[in-house]
């Protein structure tokens, strides 16, 4: 359960993964058929959700509008998630895609943000909000928690992730800090190959010497997105095309339909691969329920809201 629970915010590689896959499909006999049958098969839409309703109008995907996306990471299991009982949300991510400008934001949100559960009424940690209600409810309180449009998501079981790791034969990753975990080393600057223990392993630590706590756990989950991406587009990945989208079917779930994610890979991809990448600003706090919290410093979280905005055009 522990190994579970502190994978991290990795679901932002779910858009880049798939959009890779999609990508590579192009290029593999065949293949597009079957990214076509995996992207119906994890398509989940909210009931009742035709847009945001900070939007005037719904986003169009075909016209290469600027979209913003909520990415979720879950402890789950396959029939858990295509219920929508998928547990807590240990990590969450909001992504503005702008094509436009060839630009994307991505901002993490600790799991410990204290933040209104929409639709239940009360106020609590910002990952019970998918255990209480799902996608649909995770929706609407993190758009309510920082006052920006939600207009898809995206969320992935982390017991995938292993998977996907192995099946791409491991990821090199640079360490951002030096810390033992689970049995395994890492040093700042070097440079390290990981399986899919590994990976698990430098994404998970946060509390251990020189781990750098939430922070430092949040910059190796991009770096382990980053180099997951750019191993999917290796031919080796693309020999392994029938085992990886196996590996999503069970582990996925988005209201992005095929169009959509065809869309997102022919038209958005420039804007994927250039990211800026921040994290919310805030201090720890015990409450009067007795738990510790995070609070965001409401000035600092204005301006990621206003860059994150701008990047959408709004």
């Amino acid at each position: 359960k522990r190994r579970k629970r502190r994978l991290g915010c990795l679901s932002i590689f779910l858009i880049v993964f798939v959009l890779m896959l999609l990508i590579a499909a192009w290029f593999v006999g065949g293949s597009y058929f079957k990214v076509k049958q995996t992207a119906e098969h994890i398509q989940h839409k909210i009931d009742g959700r035709d847009k945001s309703e900070l939007r005037s109008d719904k986003v169009d995907i075909s016209n290469k509008d600027a979209i913003s996306v909520a990415l979720f990471g879950v402890d789950s299991n396959q029939q858990r998630l295509a219920t929508g009982d998928a547990g807590r949300s240990d990590s969450i991510i909001l992504m503005s895609i702008n094509p436009k400008t060839n630009k994307s934001q991505m901002v993490s949100i600790p799991r410990d943000t204290y933040s209104e559960m929409v639709g239940k009424g009360t106020n609590e940690k910002i990952a019970h909000a998918y255990a209480y209600g799902g996608a649909k409810m995770a929706v609407a309180s993190v758009e309510r928690l920082m006052n920006v449009p939600i207009d898809y998501y995206a969320t992935i079981n982390m017991d995938g992730m292993h998977e996907m790791v192995d099946k791409v034969g491991g990821i090199n990753v640079v360490s951002n800090s030096t810390f033992s975990y689970d049995g395994f080393n890492f040093v700042k600057g070097q440079e390290i190959h990981l399986d899919g223990d590994g990976a698990m392993a430098f994404i998970r630590s946060r509390k251990q010497e020189g781990a750098g706590g939430d922070f430092g756990r949040q910059e190796r989950q991009q770096l382990v997105i980053q180099a997951l991406a750019t191993k999917v587009l290796s031919v080796d990945s693309v020999t392994k095309l029938d085992s990886l989208l196996k590996s999503i079917e069970g582990n996925v779930v988005t209201d992005l339909s095929f169009d959509d994610l065809k869309g997102l890979a022919t038209g958005y991809n420039g804007a994927v691969r250039n990211v800026k990448k921040v994290q919310l600003q805030g201090d720890g706090a015990i409450l009067e329920d007795g738990l510790w919290y995070f609070i965001p410093n409401e000035s600092l979280k204005s301006d990621v809201r206003e860059q994150y905005m701008k990047n959408l055009g709004l």
